[in-house]
């Protein structure tokens, strides 16, 4: 496994057992939608937060040099690729084993698939940079 899976093999790890504790000890609140909000839009709601930093002039781009993280496309499609791992929580929500959530399971591998391939084409990408 590349060094930028960790992350988020990692990240996808802590939203399954947030939501699972969720779940058990919470009053039930469903797993899927505890993994989007983890995954999704608590990365969200940091960009929109620390939007203004990333600007020419801000605390990450004091010269104006750096293009902004959320201006790269790899960045938007590790968002969407965590929604699609959200997947697992829909599937434990429907029930392991029913066609209900044989829907969540596919779409869980794709989103796990999907994040492998993009991170060993980012690792590309950067290995042909240096």
């Amino acid at each position: 496994m590349s060094k930028r899976m960790w992350p988020v093999a990692i990240t996808a790890a802590i939203g399954l057992g947030i939501g699972l504790v969720l779940r058990f000890t919470g009053g039930g609140s469903p797993v899927g939608w505890s993994m989007v909000a983890l995954l999704v839009v608590l990365p969200l709601i940091g960009v929109l937060i620390t939007i203004d930093d990333d600007l020419p002039g801000g605390w990450s781009n004091p010269d104006g040099n750096v293009r902004p993280p959320w201006l790269c496309w790899e960045n938007w499609a590790e968002v969407g690729t965590r929604g699609a791992i959200s997947g697992i929580g829909f599937a434990i929500d429907a029930g392991w084993c029913t066609a209900q959530a044989l829907l969540f399971w596919i779409l869980a591998a794709a989103g796990v698939g999907a994040t492998v391939a993009l991170h060993k084409r980012i690792d590309r990408h950067v290995a042909s940079n240096v």
